[in-house]
Parts: structure tokens; sequence; C-alpha cells
């Protein structure tokens, strides 16, 4: 009895995900920063031209619209910062950071084209991002700031991509908190409903 009810419990939970176009995915980005991130208070700043990442995500199927939920892991690489104190022969304070985030996103899509073959689409999403800093130079030597910081911030991203069968990229435009980004996400997608 038990063994029956295990399997009406599986077959009812594959036919929902049937029903509601359910896609689970893994993706691979690659983000470009329009700004430097940590350590605003220091000038000259120098970042890492491009960061990358892996994100999973989700999908279901609302009416006409596609219900989308990411979290991943974006590093941004190391950005450089260096700062003169006013003065006569005044020592020059440096530091190093290593800059890392876990976005969390929901958001909305909408897909254009035939039942078969390539498919656009376009939306948006919204979460957060949480920031990991962590530090190095004469900066934390001298006490002037911590070693690590963390950090979350609200972001908003417009999207617009491609989908052939399980595979799908997106080209987005991340705005957070004093800092956006351009990424371009590849992934494919598994599960139930393309």
């Amino acid at each position: 009895m038990k063994k029956l009810a295990a399997a009406f419990m599986i077959l009812a939970s594959v036919n929902m995900a049937s029903a509601l176009g359910l896609r689970l995915g893994v993706e691979a980005n690659v983000v470009k920063p329009s700004a430097s991130l940590a350590l605003g208070q220091l000038t000259n700043g120098d970042f890492s031209p491009t960061g990358y990442g892996v994100t999973a995500f989700g999908m279901a199927d609302i009416i006409l619209l596609k219900i989308t939920g990411n979290i991943g892991y974006l590093n941004f690489g190391e950005q450089s910062y260096s700062y003169s104190v006013p003065g006569i022969n005044s020592p020059e304070i440096s530091a190093t950071a290593k800059v890392t985030a876990v976005p969390v996103l929901v958001g909305l899509r909408w897909e254009l084209g035939l039942p078969i073959g390539p498919k656009a689409h376009f939306g948006a999403q919204v979460g957060v991002h949480n920031f990991t800093f962590s530090y190095e130079g004469t900066a934390v030597d001298q006490g002037l700031i911590a070693d690590s910081a963390t950090d979350s911030r609200f972001s908003f991203a417009p999207i617009v991509g491609m989908k052939w069968g399980p595979l799908d990229a997106s080209l987005f435009y991340m705005m957070v908190k004093d800092f956006n980004y351009v990424g371009l996400r590849v992934g494919y997608m598994f599960g139930i409903g393309f």
C-alpha cells in the first residue's frame, strides 16, 4: 500500500509539473561591471573588466507568461585601490578587494515564436545580490578597513534572449545600488514540458 501511495504521489507530481511546464536548468554567466564596487572611499580604482559565475534556474508556465527564478554565484575578480594622503612624504594607502556575489532573483518572461524552432523572449527580474568583500593591503594593515565585509543590495534587470529547445541564452542589464553590470547567460534546460 505504501509503494502504491508513493507511486501515486510521484505520478501526481509529474502531471503537475507537466501541466505547469516546469523546467530547471544551469547557466554559465559572463558579466562586465560598469563601475568599481568595493571601497568607494578610495580613489584610482581599477577593477577586473569581466567576471564569471554559474546560475541554477527554474521556470514555470502561467497562462502566456513564464515565472522565472534564479540563484547563482558570481566572481567579479579583484579590484585594486590606492589613495595618497595629502602632505609631504606621505605614504600611499592601498587595498585589493576580491568581490563575489550570490544573486537571488525572480521574474516574468514572455516568449515569442512558433511551437517548433527558436523562440525569442524578453522579461525582467528583481531580487537581491548578497555581496562578499575580502580585503588585503596597507589599508587593512593600518586598521582603516576590516579584512572582510558583506552587504545585500536590491537589484533589477531587463532581459532579452533566445531559446531553442533545451538551449537558452539571455542578455541582461543588472541594476544594483551604486553598481551596474551587463551580463550574458548561456544555459541548458532539463525537466518536463519544453
